[in-house]
């Protein structure tokens, strides 16, 4: 049981979003980029709609069209464990988040919550995208569209169907939940949260570059050979896996494959972020607490180009490439309660910084500069 509910969107103009994505498009950093959502609100204002609503998000790339809707979910009226997780938070950044979250009317983005396809949902999204054009907006030239939706009738069913769903499964955004429901006691809780459907999201590897570690070529591969089978690439050509329980190796400037042996059958259901983490990473290489050792380094797929610069940089460097965990494995391990590790997932759609904001507070402006209290 799903409880959603319309917000009140807060959308930056058009000096916000040139000053935002300046050094997205360029590819240099703006002289402002410390300033804070809020610092930026004060400095240009920033059009709101007072309505509450809820949007239909639609991102359009060549793979295709990803939606989802964006609401708030109500936390009092939600179950604690009809939102599933995945990943062990810090709590020192929960405790950060609750300070903000106390003293701050905005929420800068949503989290991202992925849900089983759902036919009557899928119908409601067409409906929206068909009967009403897309919010002017200036993100809409990156193909970041919205689509509101006021007509009560209409919120009514997207309410009713998410009150059917008996899950949802957190992508993204485990320190704000975990910092709203740590709330809760004292005050309801409401979380802007943009609802994917499994089908829709696209799932991207996280690789790993460990530095600072001494150890010998012979002893690590002896290591290494208890779970995998060892073969060199040829060519020395730096190596994605392209299937489950099959790795990447990167050590003293040479590629290998490693494919789990049969002696270690008994782990090939478990994902190979979990099986790297607590056999080689923890066991051999000493990386206990891999949210908070230095020496352990994750880069998204979208940068693989830097993981491979920073393994050539450092002449110590351990790199391990991975293959991406399935939308269907994903849900199984929050199904199951399981924890992965940090950085095991990196799940689109990603959402632009300040697109999708929201505040319960009515803001107006109309190019008159907007103070946050």
């Amino acid at each position: 049981m799903i409880k959603i509910s319309p917000l009140k969107a807060l959308q930056p103009g058009k000096e916000i979003f040139e000053l935002m994505i300046s050094d997205q498009v360029n590819g240099k950093a703006h002289k402002n980029e410390e300033l804070s959502f809020e610092d930026l609100l004060n400095l240009f204002g920033c059009p709101l709609d007072n309505r509450p609503a809820i949007y239909v998000y639609a991102f359009r790339s060549e793979s295709g069209i990803m939606r989802g809707i964006w609401a708030d979910i109500d936390l009092s009226q939600t179950p604690v464990d009809a939102i599933k997780r995945h990943e062990e938070t810090v709590s020192s950044k929960v405790e950060s988040l609750k300070i903000e979250r106390k003293s701050k009317a905005i929420q800068k983005s949503p989290i991202l919550l992925v849900h089983k396809k759902d036919k009557t949902l899928d119908a409601l999204i067409d409906f929206v995208m068909r009967t009403r054009k897309p919010l002017v907006n200036e993100w809409s030239q990156m193909d970041h569209f919205l689509y509101q939706v006021l007509e009560e009738e209409v919120i009514e069913k997207f309410v009713e169907e998410f009150m059917k769903l008996n899950a949802v499964y957190l992508a993204d955004g485990h320190h704000r939940l975990e910092a709203a429901y740590s709330l809760q006691e004292s005050r309801p809780q409401q979380i802007s949260s943009l609802l994917v459907s499994a089908d829709v999201i696209s799932i991207g590897a996280f690789h790993r570059m460990v530095s600072g570690i001494d150890i010998s070529y012979s002893l690590l591969m002896e290591k290494l050979k208890q779970y995998y089978y060892i073969s060199k690439i040829p060519n020395n050509k730096a190596y994605k896996p392209d299937q489950k329980n099959r790795l990447g190796f990167y050590f003293k400037g040479e590629w290998y494959q490693l494919d789990l042996n049969n002696a270690s059958v008994a782990l090939s259901a478990i994902p190979d972020t979990v099986i790297l983490q607590d056999q080689i990473l923890s066991a051999v290489l000493g990386i206990h607490k891999p949210k908070e050792d230095e020496r352990l380094i994750c880069f998204p797929d979208c940068e693989w180009n830097q993981f491979l610069t920073e393994l050539d940089r450092d002449e110590t460097s351990i790199g391990f490439s991975l293959f991406p965990m399935t939308a269907d494995a994903f849900i199984t391990v929050a199904e199951k309660g399981e924890f992965l590790p940090p950085k095991s997932t990196w799940i689109a759609p990603k959402i632009p910084k300040g697109f999708m904001a929201s505040s319960p507070e009515a803001i107006l402006a109309k190019g008159e500069q907007v103070r946050i209290n």
